[in-house]
């Protein structure tokens, strides 16, 4: 029975984190197979902003829009980052967003169905975010043929520039009339190619959000844990946009497969359907669940902690409800300590001690992808610190947590008591969920539910018979199976740099909860034999992730590698990582001498100088000659700064402007100085643009280019 009682746990943690995988059968009208073959007609190039392919990308989309009978138009305006620079350059950009609506009988508001259009350059975007806008499409089919219109009006908003700073979500937000009023506001993204769709965020107050969502979608999978985290991570999507005009949002996507995230193999051939399906079938129910709601009433209400429990449930409550739970779970410790205590079962010892193992695993996720990198050097080259075959070293990473109690329970348990270290074990865990109670209660459940489920556990254990003991025990431990091993998977896809903010502590608390259970199958001898045998399968794990991750040209790795030429001088350098892979090095390192290229420097006309009380105004006009996409401005001591009409002030370095077209980018400056030093700059991303410079080698097959760019700056005094 003790060795049941913990594979019983295990099981329970392995069947939640299957009931959040996407099946792939359909639960609507929603056909994933239709939204696949749009993703196969228009996602099969590269089409960031400002390209031809881009051009033709958007005008497949109004054309299949039309075909449904709808009235598409097209948002011509200029974007402006709502991204911190933090002293950088404002990103701005020309934009065609993409907008029709469905009307509503008697509306109360707006539903927005959104995903953006273009790409990274270095891919078609098939996942990121080809998914997302074929699902769009193939919603409106379904609302369209469906026959019965909702209450609301329905607005697909096909973004534009949201690799390029969210520039299409800004320029919407500022300045498209539909823009104002009640709405809600449903993004789908991807950062990978398929697993679970995860509702990660919300906008706050989002009790009512929640509460729609969690009735409503067919297959709810959401963790308020996430919006904690992206508080933290630089994770942005047009979300950030749509949040500060006030509009509500649900912003969800899926994240496995993370390395094929910006890469040469975000095509349609990486598109899972099963994930396609559950994006789909989500965004069409919560459409008409809030195209039939009073749109004007959602707001208000509070916040609520949210996250997934077998079969298929959204538990929610009150984030106020996350402080009482986490004292009665550190209450319910506490009672437990005092009892233990009361019969000469534990001193306070193991407390202090249990941080050991905390602490320890922390630090050993927070360097494991450094390792991971050091064994072998091409793990470098990916954007998520995601593996094409991540699961072996998952499990390393957890099964070194699970080392790293095992060792510490092991050189303790004699000396100091089991029951004094799980004893300690569950202090803690109660004592997080209390702190994130207060704090962050959208993340408190990870320990409030274990702590108070482990505390109730033992308290009843301490009361039953002895032959009861181990099942009562078990029962207690069934929260923390259901929440911290799932949560821990789970977050592993956000990428192995991140191991120990959540996938390694989490582990490491759930390990400390079954110490009672452990200890119960621990052997009388040759106990350093447990881990060893623990190290032993995170070494052979770690070993067979390393060497079993192919590394060939269906499974390319990114290299960095940009070229600036400085029209002035005539100099002309390769701009390469900090940490360049063996062929990128061949150009120099980080900025090595390259020859110079016959590359016309992007030109400055000024329309207009006047000056009046001391302030100098200049109207000027930049262009690239050679047809980049991108051109800039830099210049010290601006007092104003106003772009195609959009002001950049106050204290702008300057501007990066996407997409700025043959006629180029209109700029007003406000000076003091009578004399102005600018410096012009435009940028070619295309990475196939690299093969006409001089002394430029391609790369091996496997290695991909990727956040590429060929500038060339000029100095003007105006």
């Amino acid at each position: 029975m003790r060795l049941t009682a913990l594979c019983l746990l295990l099981l329970i943690a392995v069947g939640a984190i299957w009931d959040t995988t996407p099946t792939g059968t359909p639960h609507s009208e929603f056909s994933a197979q239709r939204a696949f073959a749009q993703v196969e007609r228009f996602a099969v190039k590269p089409h960031p902003v400002g390209t031809a392919e881009h051009t033709r990308v958007r005008e497949y989309l109004v054309g299949e829009l039309r075909q449904l009978g709808l009235k598409p138009e097209v948002h011509e305006a200029v974007g402006v980052s709502p991204i911190d620079g933090k002293g950088d350059p404002v990103t701005a950009g020309r934009v065609f967003n993409i907008v029709t609506v469905i009307p509503g009988t008697a509306p109360t508001g707006r539903v927005f169905v959104t995903a953006h259009y273009d790409s990274v350059p270095e891919g078609p975007g098939a996942n990121d975010d080809g998914a997302g806008t074929a699902s769009a499409i193939e919603t409106a089919r379904a609302l369209v043929t469906g026959g019965t219109r909702l209450r609301n009006d329905v607005v697909f908003l096909i973004t534009d520039a949201e690799e390029a700073g969210l520039l299409g979500s800004e320029a919407f937000v500022h300045s498209h009339p539909l823009a104002k009023g009640p709405s809600v506001v449903l993004n789908n993204e991807a950062r990978g190619s398929k697993g679970p769709v995860l509702m990660f965020r919300s906008t706050e107050p989002n009790s009512g959000l929640i509460s729609t969502f969690g009735s409503a979608a067919p297959m709810p999978v959401a963790d308020s844990v996430y919006a904690e985290l992206m508080k933290l991570l630089n994770n942005d999507t047009d979300f950030t946009a749509f949040k500060p005009g006030g509009m509500p949002v649900l912003d969800s996507a899926y994240a496995n497969g993370g390395t094929l995230y910006h890469s040469i193999l975000d095509d349609p051939a990486h598109v899972d359907r099963a994930a396609l399906q559950q994006m789909g079938d989500n965004t069409l129910e919560l459409v008409r669940a809030f195209g039939a709601a009073d749109l004007a009433r959602l707001s208000g209400g509070g916040d609520l902690v949210y996250f997934n429990v077998p079969p298929g449930l959204l538990v929610r409550y009150p984030a106020w409800a996350a402080t009482a739970l986490g004292a009665l779970g550190l209450l319910a410790a506490l009672a437990l300590v005092f009892l233990s205590r009361r019969r000469g079962a534990a001193t306070l010892a193991g407390t202090g001690l249990a941080l050991v193992p905390i602490g320890l695993g922390v630090g050993a996720g927070v360097y494991f992808w450094d390792l991971i990198k050091a064994l072998r050097p091409a793990f470098s080259g990916t954007a998520t610190s995601t593996p094409y075959q991540p699961e072996l070293l998952w499990l390393a990473v957890l099964m070194l947590a699970v080392t790293i109690v095992l060792s510490w329970y092991g050189l303790l348990r004699r000396k100091v008591g089991a029951a004094e270290l799980a004893l300690g074990m569950v202090i803690w865990v109660a004592l997080i969920g209390f702190a994130l109670g207060i704090v962050s209660p959208g993340a408190s459940h990870l320990a409030s539910w274990p702590a108070l489920g482990a505390s109730l556990g033992g308290l009843a254990a301490l009361r039953c018979a002895p032959r009861w003991r181990i099942p009562v025990l078990t029962a207690g431990l069934v929260p923390a199976a259901l929440i911290l091993l799932p949560s821990a998977w789970n977050t592993l896809p956000t990428g192995l740099k991140y191991a120990g903010y959540a996938p390694v502590p989490l582990t490491i608390l759930f390990c400390g909860l079954l110490l009672p259970l452990i200890e119960e199958v621990w052997p009388r001898r040759r106990t350093p034999l447990v881990p060893l045998t623990a190290l032993a399968v995170s070494i052979a794990l770690v070993a067979a992730g390393v060497l079993t991750e192919p590394v060939d040209r269906a499974h390319p790795r990114r290299t960095t590698l940009s070229y600036s030429l400085d029209a002035d001088t005539g100099q002309a350098v390769w701009l390469t990582s900090k940490s360049p892979d063996p062929w990128a090095s061949q150009y120099g390192g980080a900025n090595g001498a390259a020859k110079p290229a016959a590359l016309a420097a992007p030109s400055l006309r000024v329309l207009a100088d006047t000056t009046a009380q001391g302030v100098r105004t200049l109207r000027v006009r930049i262009r690239s000659e050679r047809g980049a996409n991108l051109v800039g401005l830099r210049a010290d001591g601006l007092l104003s700064l106003t772009v195609e009409g959009r002001s950049l002030t106050p204290g702008p370095a300057g501007f990066v402007f996407h997409a700025p077209g043959t006629a180029g980018v209109e700029v007003t400056l406000t000076v003091k100085e009578p004399k102005l030093l600018v410096r012009v700059t435009d940028v070619d991303r295309d990475p196939l643009a690299l093969s006409a410079l001089p002394g430029f080698v391609a790369p091996p097959d496997w290695l991909f280019l990727a956040d590429t760019g060929i500038s060339v700056a000029k100095g003007y005094t105006l």
